[in-house]
């Protein structure tokens, strides 16, 4: 699938580029950050829409990519893009969510069994919605990408039950949501940043963390942890921002490119997380992590008070729409 995605793009490139209609001398550098490593599907989806950007703009808008933090931390990026000292970062729902709290929604347990479950809502009026939301702080939703679903790695012992999470610290991520959540199944949630978090893991400051497959790889977490169990508790997803100024500023033409590269890039990259997570699952267990997989169930009755918690602090409304498009 992703390949025949990527040839449907390629015939559309050249015919697009020749009809934009812009000067040659309206050129733009746009910087784009994201926190993943150099390795990481976030640098691969980064690079293949920087150059088809690129080519639908005959070469006048060239995306630059820095991957791993380099232009800023999250938070700080985030706001760097909202205030325009920053272009664009591919960030993530619950960073969003510091400023636009309803963000917090699509990180409730278990609120999506898949990422093609996340796809049908973000893609349509729910995610149009909650991107509006970001405007008055000067940024954009553009695109909807992936991260995936997240699963729980500990240093300790396999977790089959939540009764094998009490008295673990796990590390979470800045985010209401994720410490209810967690607090919900018996464990010591904990906030630190992404970037600080293998030296938590290697210190003992955390017995744990949750995280996609990517991540355990890519960050090399398989070092410092031996258990992974396949929760699929929360998902987190990854929406691209952008400076309204910078964006409004841009010719006609060129805002259309991006603004629509950026939407197609969203299923692109689901496909990419999907097709990358089955080898990815069999290269943690070659390094040596113990694999678990669990009845959802009683996870889920656990955490069920969460979700009720925020169907009245957030948008209830907000919820039980996402929950009525996915007939759960």
């Amino acid at each position: 699938m992703r390949k025949s995605i990527f040839i449907v793009l390629a015939t559309s490139i050249l015919t697009l580029g020749l009809s934009l209609g812009a000067s040659a001398s309206d050129t733009f550098v746009l910087k784009l950050g994201h926190t993943g490593a150099p390795t990481h599907h976030y640098q691969t989806i980064c690079m293949e829409f920087a150059k088809a950007v690129a080519e639908k703009t005959d070469g006048n808008v060239k995306v630059e990519v820095y991957p791993a933090d380099q232009l800023g931390k999250q938070l700080e990026a985030v706001e760097g893009v909202m205030l325009g000292t920053q272009d664009m970062v591919l960030t993530s729902d619950t960073v969003l969510s510091n400023w636009m709290p309803d963000m917090g929604i699509l990180n409730l347990p278990f609120l999506f069994n898949d990422n093609w479950e996340v796809r049908k809502v973000l893609d349509g009026p729910i995610g149009d919605q909650l991107g509006k939301q970001l405007e008055p702080h000067g940024a954009l939703v553009i695109g909807w990408w992936e991260n995936g679903m997240r699963h729980i790695t500990n240093n300790k012992q396999p977790i089959n039950t939540p009764a094998d999470l009490k008295g673990l610290k796990i590390r979470v991520p800045e985010g209401e949501v994720f410490v209810d959540t967690f607090k919900a199944l018996g464990a010591g949630p904990t906030v630190i940043s992404f970037g600080e978090l293998y030296s938590a893991l290697q210190l003992g400051t955390v017995d744990g963390q949750e995280n996609p497959p990517a991540h355990i790889l890519t960050q090399k977490f398989y070092e410092v942890q031996k258990f992974v169990t396949r929760t699929g508790h929360i998902h987190l997803s990854s929406p691209l921002i952008m400076n309204k100024d910078l964006l409004e500023r841009m010719p006609k033409a060129y805002q259309q490119v991006i603004l629509e590269t950026a939407r197609e890039f969203g299923t692109i990259h689901t496909q990419m997380v999907e097709d990358l997570e089955k080898d990815q699952w069999k290269e943690v267990a070659e390094q040596g992590m113990e694999i678990t997989d669990v009845d959802k169930t009683p996870f889920r009755a656990k955490v069920a008070p969460v979700i009720e918690k925020y169907k009245g602090k957030l948008s209830g409304s907000i919820i039980e729409a996402i929950q009525k498009t996915l007939g759960h």
